[in-house]
């Protein structure tokens, strides 16, 4: 059995990203997303990310939607942290990608969490392990196993919401203002005091949507 991995801090990920502008750092993984011209260039690009995977011994989770491929990677045997084997298959994707001339669309990866305020989050966490069946994840969050679910995520706060279950929306910084922008007609401006990090959107019934932009540096988080 090969030993396990090197984890990469957030410089070693920064370095690498240079390297690789198709890709982007998100909690723990590596993603990608790749438009082609047509649904037949993108499904024939699938088989070029299993080969590459095979050749590797290293999978990364796929999702395909018409004409575009959306990628994820990360290093499960270390906990789901950035390894130097997501480093090599984001590599030798991105040169893949460039020959079958694809349309890099990393801005279209947008991740949701699911989050509930607690003032101890202690307690809330077996239960909805158990009925999620999720996982503890990297960072305190509860993570579905298989990586298709929301994560769920608990906010320790002194003064929870009457309502306390709210939406973490995470785009990327480049999309962070035009996203504000589509919210205006039927959100208005939102509580706006840790832009451009994130703002948070209230409904009629004081449900909360906070909106995120994806953090400058990679590791770096935020407390909606």
């Amino acid at each position: 059995m090969d030993s396990p991995q090197h984890v990469l801090d957030g410089y070693e990920i920064a370095r690498a990203l240079k390297e690789l502008p198709s890709w982007r750092e998100r909690m723990g993984t590596l993603v990608c997303a790749w438009s082609f011209a047509t649904s037949r260039e993108a499904v024939d690009f699938l088989a070029i990310v299993a080969e590459a995977a095979e050749h590797l011994g290293h999978h990364p989770d796929v999702d395909w939607r018409w004409n575009t491929i959306f990628l994820t990677t990360t290093s499960h045997d270390v906990g789901g942290e950035v390894t130097p084997r997501d480093i090599e298959l984001a590599t030798l994707l991105e040169f893949a990608a460039a020959d079958s001339g694809a349309i890099a669309v990393p801005h279209r990866h947008q991740d949701v969490t699911l989050a509930i305020d607690a003032q101890d989050p202690a307690k809330l966490e077996a239960f909805w392990s158990a009925t999620m069946g999720y996982r503890k994840g990297r960072d305190g969050d509860l993570v579905d196993p298989e990586r298709r679910n929301p994560p769920l995520w608990f906010q320790e706060t002194p003064t929870p919401n009457a309502n306390r279950f709210h939406i973490d929306k995470l785009v990327a910084r480049s999309e962070f203002d035009a996203a504000r922008e589509k919210m205006l007609p039927v959100a208005g401006e939102g509580d706006s005091t840790h832009a451009p990090s994130w703002v948070v959107y209230t409904d009629p019934d004081g449900n909360r949507m906070c909106l995120c932009a994806e953090p400058e540096v990679p590791g770096e988080t935020f407390d909606a």
